[in-house]
């Protein structure tokens, strides 16, 4: 039976696709799921759906020790020593393809939150983060602000504490980075980092 040239077409990048997969990715998986809906548990964020951008450029972070190497970023050393060190780029960006191609993952059920804490939240996320992040917290791309829908929020508590404490975010050659940190450090304290993580769990 032959093939049409479409599914010919087809076949040919699906094998390319799984031939050029690295042999990372199942280490990838056993902490951030096949699925990509990550383990908060393991304090390893969801990664699908994420810009292919975005995640190359945190892969790239990692593995260059722009990101991880602070004292105080213990998760992020775990990640840096996961990461195999002799990752091509190519390599890295095929990876970072594969969990931006998956469909977003579901969101967990959790407590409701007050309504108050939610309102107050939005009003400091539609004046600090939307104009990057997008009105649904979507993302940007063209602005390198990643889409902050599908994350837990005691992943996003701790980013926005390391944003703000110079955990994250001081790295001269990490730019994105160091807007965050700036515009981070706009946020007074504890109180109104929950009420703007509320707000953005409550998106639908």
């Amino acid at each position: 039976m032959r093939l049409s040239p479409f599914c010919s077409s087809l076949f040919l990048l699906l094998s390319a696709t799984l031939q050029a997969a690295p042999a990372a990715l199942p280490l990838c998986q056993s902490c951030h799921q096949t699925d990509g809906s990550g383990n908060a548990a393991l304090q390893a964020p969801a990664l699908a759906g994420q810009q292919q951008d975005y995640l190359l450029r945190q892969l790239q972070h990692f593995q260059s020790g722009s990101r991880g190497a602070h004292a105080k970023d213990a998760t992020g050393a775990q990640m840096r020593a996961a990461l195999p060190k002799d990752l091509t780029t190519g390599e890295l960006t095929t990876l970072a393809g594969h969990f931006a191609g998956l469909p977003l993952p579901a969101k967990t059920a959790a407590q409701p939150a007050d309504p108050q804490q939610v309102d107050k939240g939005r009003r400091i996320y539609i004046n600090s983060c939307g104009a990057c992040h997008g009105a649904k917290a979507e993302g940007v791309a063209a602005l390198q602000a990643p889409s902050l829908h599908q994350l837990d929020a005691a992943y996003l508590t701790r980013q926005l504490e390391y944003f703000r404490t110079g955990v994250r975010g001081s790295d001269k050659t990490d730019k994105p980075g160091r807007q965050m940190a700036m515009m981070a450090r706009t946020l007074p304290g504890e109180q109104e980092i929950t009420q703007v993580i509320a707000y953005i769990r409550s998106l639908p």
